[in-house]
Order: structure tokens, then sequence, then C-alpha cells
């Protein structure tokens, strides 16, 4: 893990895969690679005081999160349409009464000062298809998909 935590300092650029909607295990999980790459840092200047996250942000790569099989529409609470961008913001917004979990989202934000979120759709509608997929002709995926790749 120290290996992967050294690469993303080393990165220009991390692109952050999970499927679905940002959830907190989603969240999570990335907190878990920053920590990892918190760690790199910190014991590669042994001696210095330990580093807040925003003092680390200047390491740390532009993050990208790729939401594969995306299912929800993106609206706010009004019914508005939200951007992508909009989207992990909100998601990384403080939840009140939530103490631990707000630590984790300012984290995260401290870290990745420049950060972006594409969603996909499901490449095919059928699981069978799915569990096919590199047999699957390009032309016979969802047109949705084919065009948030393109």
């Amino acid at each position: 893990m120290q290996i992967f935590s050294l690469c993303i300092l080393l990165s220009s650029y991390f692109i952050y895969n999970s499927m679905g909607a940002i959830d907190q295990q989603a969240i999570d999980d990335l907190h878990l690679v920053c920590h990892l790459a918190k760690n790199v840092h910190v014991k590669a200047r042994k001696g210095v005081e330990a580093e807040r996250a925003s003092e680390l942000s200047q390491y740390f790569p532009n993050l990208l999160w790729v939401l594969r099989d995306f299912h929800l529409r993106l609206v706010d609470s009004k019914g508005s349409s939200v951007s992508e961008s909009d989207y992990l913001e909100n998601a990384l917004r403080p939840l009140p009464g939530q103490d631990d979990k707000n630590k984790v989202r300012e984290v995260i934000k401290d870290l990745f000062k420049d950060r972006d979120c594409v969603t996909m759709v499901r490449p095919v509608a059928e699981e069978s298809d799915l569990r096919n997929i590199q047999k699957v002709p390009y032309e016979s995926l969802r047109p949705q998909f084919r065009t948030q790749v393109e």
C-alpha cells in the first residue's frame, strides 16, 4: 500500500474509480488512500512536526472521481439540475451531528484542492452482456455510455 501511496504523491492526477453514488463507504475508502499517502509524506520528513492536511495539499495531485454504473439523477433538493462537480461538492459537505464523518470529508477537501467528478451509466442493460462485456460490440453499448466515453 505504501507504493500505491507514493504513486499518488508523485502523480499530477489521481483518478479514483468507484461504482454507483458517492456514499459514506466510498468516502471512507478514499480517506484510507489519503491517510496512507499522508503517512508516506510524514515519514519522509522525520524529525519535522506533523503537518496538517491543508499543508500537505501541495504534494497531492488533482482528483477526478469517476462514478461507474451511476444511476441517480443529478438534481438538488429543489429538483433543479446540478453538475457532476456540484454533486461531488455536495457529497463532501458537512453532515449535521456527524463530527467523525465530517472530519473525513474535510481531510479529502483539504488534500485535494482541485477536484472534479464524472459519472458514467452502465454500459449495457442486460446482466449477461455485462458478464461478457469484452465480447459486446461497441455499437451494442448503450448510446448514453458511448457518448460519455467519447
